[in-house]
Parts: C-alpha cells; sequence; structure tokens
C-alpha cells in the first residue's frame, strides 16, 4: 500500500479521499472500489492486526497508528521542531519498520526528531528514548548533532542549523 504513491496518482482527491480508497484496497484486496465514506474516522484491518487511523488535521497523511505532515519549507531543526510543536505533534519518530513501512520510499532528507547527546554520543528522541539499533540506522555525513530521515531507515548527520524540509507525526493511541 503506497499512500505517497496514490496521492501522487489522484492529485485530485483530497488526502482524506486517499486513505479512504487504500482502506477499499487492503479491505477488499487487490480489487480497488471505490466508496467514498461519510466519516472520518476510520477503521481499517491491515493484514492480522486491526488498526485504528484517525482522526488526522485536515490534509495530513493517515498510515496505521500515525498521523504524518510532510513540510516543503525548509527550516533549521529547532524552528522545525517549533514548527510540530505549535501544531500538536512532534518531529517524525520511527517506532518500528513494520508500523511505518511506507517510509522506505522516502527519497529526500527531511529532519526527524533525533539529537545526539554531547555527553556520552548516543542518539536520542525527542520524548527522550534512546534510539534502538532496529529503529535505523546512523550515517555519519557531516559534523552535527541533529538528524535528517533519508531514505530505507537510513538517518544521516546535520548540524542542527542548516535549513531542511521537515516531517511532523502525531501518534494516535
Amino acid at each position: 500500500m503506497n499512500l505517497i504513491r496514490d496521492r501522487w496518482a489522484y492529485p485530485n482527491m483530497e488526502m482524506n479521499e486517499v486513505r479512504n480508497y487504500n482502506l477499499e484496497l487492503v479491505k477488499h484486496g487487490t480489487s480497488p472500489r471505490w466508496q467514498k465514506r461519510k466519516s472520518t474516522l476510520i477503521t481499517s484491518k491491515c493484514g492480522e492486526n486491526k488498526s485504528y487511523c484517525g482522526p488526522c488535521p485536515k490534509n495530513w497523511i493517515c498510515y496505521k497508528n500515525n498521523c504524518y505532515q510532510f513540510f516543503n519549507e525548509s527550516k533549521n531543526w529547532y524552528q522545525s521542531q517549533a514548527s510540530c510543536m505549535s501544531q500538536n505533534s512532534s518531529l517524525l519518530k520511527i517506532y518500528s519498520r513494520e508500523d511505518q513501512d511506507f517510509f522506505k520510499l522516502v527519497k529526500s532528507y527531511h529532519w526527524m526528531g533525533l539529537i545526539q547527546i554531547p555527553a556520552n554520543g548516543s542518539w536520542q528522541w525527542e520524548d527522550g528514548t534512546i534510539l534502538l539499533q532496529n529503529q535505523l540506522t546512523m550515517v555519519e555525513m557531516q559534523n552535527g548533532t541533529c538528524a535528517v530521515y533519508g531514505s530505507s531507515f537510513k538517518g544521516y548527520t546535520e548540524n542542527c542549523s542548516t535549513p531542511n524540509t521537515y516531517i511532523c507525526m502525531q501518534r494516535i493511541v
């Protein structure tokens, strides 16, 4: 299920229509059936696990238990973090490769909520949890204590004052 590809394939659809279309694909296998839903609260069965998706802010992408927004404006890490916080969200956090598998398709660099702790060199998410080896592979590119997300679950070191686009997310629990 490629939400981003489907959004580009159907550019005139609203984001919630794309989400509904993709859920119909999941429900009905590979034969696409378009049925517009009146409610934005959607329950879908993804594989064997039931997954609730919604409500997300307007024009955000809903995937499994998260809402995502890709911002094309370039800001430094702190400005990006502040922008996400102002929208009741945080910078991207990779919880698991399985739950966020559509991020392997991302082909450009975006700030995510990962910073390096100067005292010991470990990487920490905005919420204070330590980066686990199975979440993301870190690649040292520049001398920096912030990270951008590349593709295929790789993070790249970056100077926190460098302008980059960013991804905000809201976890739905």
